[in-house]
């Protein structure tokens, strides 16, 4: 029992004499993605940072429009693996590069650090075979004489099988400037997309697709030719699935998608028509209106009527009073 005793009273001396243990402090790491293509402001790049490219426990970090491309975060001291790509970009066709070529980030306690990510160019498919792998650029038209680049929206729905959800990727080009953008559409926004940083001009729609589809199972077929920014820029496309040809259609953001709709009020003119002169209150020198009687004496005379009746009544009542009066 005096053993115990000595024990308990031993063990909370060595441990205030003991050095305080204190938790491993965190790196902190800022995230960001510059010089954002007009064709991809509607995507979003996975960043991970793991042990590894298996490192199944990595922290992912998400950079998109909602956070302006730009996200801190903290991480226990360690190595780290660190790689970026596209969201929905399984062939590649956008690869990623660190600015600085960092691969492994060595975070220490307090460390403050910077992973900035950029396009590092062309899809390997383009560099070998000179094409891009969805669509083949148009030949450009010659813009009018007095076109001038200006911010416009251009917007693509879809018409497509009751029930369809998968995400499309539409691809239009500008004629003017030879610009293709990338509209992705999905069912949470009623089978539409507006690209809300595009050049004015006139647009042709090149491609459409389905992310996955390999089979090209759903194919496209676009209502307008050519669409000018002007005229609102929106392209009609209608789905069909190949394995069920004879599927009801349905289009859900006809009337009813306000995306489109902004685009198209956006790209409206808006130039005011003048406003027709207002018309003069008349006055005594201008005919108020004119009578619709001819110049035709019977209509003369019955002018005149009422006024010819009176005097005869009071020349009667006149008379009357004069021979009943008294006699002088």
């Amino acid at each position: 029992m005096k053993r115990v005793l000595a024990i308990l009273f031993f063990v909370p001396f060595v441990m205030a004499l003991a050095p305080p243990c204190h938790a491993a402090e965190n790196g902190e790491i800022a995230v960001s993605l510059v010089d954002v293509p007009a064709e991809l402001q509607e995507r979003s790049v996975r960043v991970t940072l793991g042990d590894g490219p298996n490192d199944t426990n990595a922290v992912l970090v998400t950079l998109n429009g909602l956070n302006q491309y730009s996200q801190t975060v903290t991480l226990p001291e360690g190595t780290y693996y660190c790689n970026a790509a596209v969201q929905y970009d399984a062939l590649n066709d956008w690869p990623l590069r660190e600015v600085d070529g960092t691969t492994f980030l060595q975070v220490e306690a307090g460390g403050q650090y910077e992973l900035q990510y950029e396009f590092a160019g062309e899809s390997w498919f383009t560099e070998v075979t000179g094409q891009t792998r969805y669509y083949t650029p148009l030949p450009l038209h010659q813009p009018p004489a007095d076109y001038l680049p200006e911010a416009a929206q251009i917007s693509a729905y879809l018409t497509a099988p009751a029930g369809f959800s998968q995400h499309c990727i539409v691809y239009l080009q500008n004629l003017y400037s030879g610009t293709v953008y990338a509209l992705d559409v999905y069912e949470s926004n009623q089978l539409a997309a507006v690209c809300t940083e595009a050049d004015s001009g006139l647009y042709m729609f090149l491609s459409a697709r389905v992310v996955g589809d390999a089979a090209e199972r759903y194919q496209f077929e676009c209502e307008q030719k050519e669409v000018n920014t002007d005229d609102g820029a929106s392209f009609h496309l209608t789905v069909t699935d190949m394995k069920n040809p004879d599927a009801e259609l349905c289009t859900p953001s006809r009337d009813e998608n306000a995306a489109v709709q902004r685009a198209a009020a956006y790209n409206a003119t808006t130039a005011a028509t003048p406003s027709a002169a207002p018309t003069p209150e008349p006055t005594s020198s201008q005919p108020v209106r004119q009578s619709k009687k001819t110049a035709n004496a019977f209509w003369n005379v019955l002018d005149f009527l009422p006024i010819g009746v009176i005097g005869v009544g009071l020349f009667w009542f006149w008379q009357k009073h004069r021979r009943g009066g008294p006699k002088g």
